[in-house]
C-alpha cells in the first residue's frame, strides 16, 4: 500500500516531467492529479485513506476507509451507504465522515413528515457513532463496516 509520502513524491515527479515538456503546474495541482490517478475525488480524500502505517499508529483507529460500504442507523432509521469522504478533525479520535446513502435515508424524527437525504456529513468517533448530543442513546448516526 502506498503512503502519503509516496503520493507527494509522485506529485513532484509528475510536476518535473510536465515542466520538462514546457507545462508548468503548481504542486497543489500535481497533488490533485495524483489523487485522481489513484481514484480519489481530491487530495484530501486520498490523504485520508488509511494505509498500513496509519492503521498501526491509530490504536483506536480510523473508523472507516474511503470507498468502504457501511450500514447502521440514522435517527433510528436503517441506513446503508458508501464512505465518500473522511477527514481527521482537530480533536483526537474524531473524524468527519461523508456518507452517500443508497437507498436514501429518512432523516426526520417526526411521523408526520419525511425528508430523505442521499448524502450526509457528520463527526463520528472511532466506534462509528456520531458525537452530536440528541438525548438518544445512540446519537444521530451509528454506522459499522458492512
Amino acid at each position: 500500500m502506498t503512503t502519503g509520502q509516496d503520493y507527494k513524491t509522485n506529485a513532484r515527479r509528475l510536476r518535473d516531467a510536465l515542466a520538462s515538456e514546457g507545462i508548468a503546474i503548481s504542486h497543489a495541482k500535481a497533488l490533485e492529479l495524483v489523487a485522481r490517478q489513484e481514484g480519489a475525488r481530491d487530495w484530501n480524500t486520498l490523504a485520508a485513506r488509511p494505509n498500513d502505517t496509519k492503521v498501526e499508529e491509530a490504536a483506536g483507529g480510523v473508523p472507516f476507509a474511503v470507498g468502504e460500504t457501511v450500514s447502521g442507523t440514522f435517527n433510528g432509521n436503517p441506513a446503508k451507504g458508501r464512505v465518500i469522504g473522511l477527514e481527521e478533525t482537530i480533536k483526537p479520535d474524531l473524524w468527519r465522515v461523508t456518507v452517500a446513502f443508497n437507498p436514501p435515508v429518512d432523516v426526520s424524527t417526526s411521523k408526520l413528515f419525511s425528508s430523505e437525504r442521499r448524502r450526509i456529513q457528520m463527526v463520528v468517533g472511532a466506534d462509528g457513532r456520531s458525537r452530536r448530543l440528541t438525548g438518544t442513546e445512540t446519537g444521530v448516526m451509528a454506522l459499522n463496516r458492512a
